[in-house]
């Protein structure tokens, strides 16, 4: 696990990327999902840029006002960190060879 705040963490954008994506989906604008879940525009738009953070609480009704839930979107966050770890270490090996 990465020392220091996972907001500046290499995989954080692909957490962001992940919410941004659940809500178009759900063919939501950001006010429009401000407007479900009573939580407003700007702050969505904050995490959104990454600026600001969500606590599972907070993720959870982001979700809901999307009509998706923690288990499904952490399912997917998931497969796309293990997906992000094997490119990297892939990566990592290219550049390092071993003699």
């Amino acid at each position: 696990m990465p020392k220091g705040k996972t907001i500046h963490s290499k995989e954080y954008p692909l957490f962001l990327q992940l919410l941004v994506e659940t809500r178009q989906g759900a063919d939501l604008t950001q006010a429009k999902l401000a407007k479900k879940t009573g939580l407003s525009q700007p702050y969505i738009s904050a995490v959104e840029r990454g600026v600001l953070r969500l606590d599972t609480l907070q993720l959870r009704t982001w979700l809901a006002g999307c009509g998706s839930d923690l288990g499904t979107f952490g399912a997917e966050l998931e497969k796309r960190l293990k997906t992000f770890e094997r490119k990297s270490s892939a990566s990592s090996v290219k550049r390092n060879p071993k003699p």
